[in-house]
This record gives structure tokens, C-alpha cells and sequence, in this order.
């Protein structure tokens, strides 16, 4: 801990990228699909009447397989309406033009807080724990599993953090509606929180089934909020392979799970 009382850097509004399955494309496209991340986010934010807020931007840095940015912590309701719909629409569209032999899926992560932002495009702009936060978010397994249980039409999974959650969306700053959110558990690595998931067109499982997976056996299924569990007892049917502590239910899909931090056993 620093002996003296330090000035907190600005509040940013941060979003992070990834391209889902980068590793399974060919190796001689991985340039080409690194290129096209920052050309496709623009493209998205001009779809959606926001192309002041891309140029704007306080600053960018690709990552391989995605692209992460910082904006005016203003910015942050836009960056969940309409900016999600809109990057959607812009992959989809991106699709019928070029023909990509795998359509683009992306997860993203929304989150704000304090980071370091001089204004001088340094190399170290974007630092500071609210950073790493956003991108342990994009990693959890529930965002993951999003595209992995939805269509190629789904091509945008979010995870949006508490603290954007409730300044942007409770707030009605975002003008979009809460229900269209469902918490789940995030554990990666020293990062334990509750993240809201937002899928702008889901498809496959997620339409039958709800954003959180369903245990329809009783096989641990992982250890980042997963749990095995018993068919319900009473012959409703499977459980949800998240289930919350808290004062009240959130309904997800064909199932309700408790609104609360931390998965635990009914």
C-alpha cells in the first residue's frame, strides 16, 4: 500500500472484445480477422448513430483475437443501447458481404471504473484493476457458454458488470429493460462477482432453455460456478446449472434461479 494518498484516475467506460474459436480459424486468416476487429466495432458504432463517440475514444489496443477501448464513462448506456443490437447487425451484415467461410461471433464485456488516461496515447493508458476486470469477465465461463449453446445467428454475447448494470441499465440510463439481463456467477481467477448476461438475438438452446445452462444429469459439470444436481425431486423437470442466494428469483428460460453472488445448493 503507497504511504500517501494518491489522485484516482478518470472513470472509463471499458469495452473488451474476442473473437469466439480464433485458435480453430486458419493460421494465414489470423492477420486478416486481428485487421478486420477494429474496422467492425467502428462500422458498428456508425450503424448505430454513435461514430463521434468511436472518434472519441480515449484508447484502443488490439489483443490478438479482439480489441479492448475506454470512452467517456458518459458513453457507457450507449455502449449496451445501441451499440450491442448494432454489433450484431453490423456481423451479420459483414457475413452477406464478404462470405467469411465461418461467420465472426463475438463476446464482449462492458464494465466502468478508474484507469490510467493522460491523453499523450501511451502505451500504458486503459492500466489499472477496473482493465483487468473487463477482460476476466469476457473469459467467464457464462458468456462462453452463451455462443457455444446459441446458433450462428447469435453472433454477440455480453457480460455486463455490477457496477455498469446498475449505473447504466437501473438507473434507465440505457433505456433498456432490465429483463432482458440474466445474472450469473463469475469466477476467474481473484475475480468473484456477479456479471449480467445480454444477448441481442438469441437462438438454439439459449431459446429453449434460458442464458443459464440447464443439469440434466448429476455429473459436477465444472468449478466456475457449474454444479451438479439431481433431477428436481417434485418431476419439474432439470435445474439450472447456476442457482442464486439472494432475496428473490430471477426467471431464466423454462426456470427461475435466486438473484444473488454466489451459486450454492438449494
Amino acid at each position: 500500500m503507497p504511504r500517501t494518498a494518491t489522485e484516482l484516475p478518470p472513470y472509463r467506460a471499458l469495452l473488451a472484445v474476442d473473437i469466439r474459436d480464433f485458435s480453430g480459424s486458419l493460421g494465414r486468416d489470423h492477420a486478416r480477422i486481428t485487421d478486420a476487429v477494429p474496422k467492425i466495432l467502428r462500422s458498428a458504432f456508425q450503424r448505430c448513430g454513435l461514430a463521434e463517440t468511436w472518434q472519441e475514444m480515449r484508447f484502443g489496443f488490439g489483443t490478438g483475437d479482439g480489441y479492448a477501448l475506454g470512452l467517456s464513462s458518459a458513453a457507457l448506456p450507449f455502449l449496451l443501447n445501441p451499440f450491442l443490437p448494432a454489433l450484431q447487425e453490423e456481423l451479420v451484415y459483414r457475413d452477406e458481404v464478404n462470405a467469411d467461410p465461418v461467420p465472426l461471433r463475438m463476446r464482449v464485456s462492458v464494465h466502468v471504473g478508474p484507469v490510467t488516461d493522460s491523453g499523450e496515447g501511451l502505451l500504458s493508458e486503459g492500466s489499472g484493476t477496473a482493465r483487468i476486470e473487463t477482460h476476466r469477465l469476457l473469459d467467464a465461463e457464462p458468456v462462453r457458454e452463451l455462443l457455444n449453446r446459441s446458433g450462428p445467428m447469435t453472433r454477440v454475447a455480453a457480460i455486463v458488470s455490477a457496477r455498469a448494470y446498475e449505473d447504466a441499465v437501473l438507473s434507465g440510463y440505457a433505456a433498456d429493460a432490465p429483463e432482458h439481463y440474466v445474472p450469473a456467477p463469475v469466477k476467474v481467477k481473484k475475480l468473484t462477482d456477479t456479471g449480467y448476461l445480454r444477448v441481442p438475438s438469441p437462438s438454439g438452446d439459449l431459446l429453449r432453455d434460458g442464458f443459464l445452462p440447464r443439469i440434466t444429469d448429476p455429473a459436477v459439470v465444472g468449478d466456475e460456478g457449474h454444479r451438479g444436481d439431481e433431477a428436481d425431486r417434485s418431476g419439474a423437470g432439470p435445474r439450472n446449472a447456476y442457482t442464486f442466494r439472494g432475496p428473490g428469483y430471477v426467471h431464466g428460460g423454462t426456470g427461475d434461479q435466486y438473484n444473488g453472488p454466489h451459486p450454492t445448493k438449494p
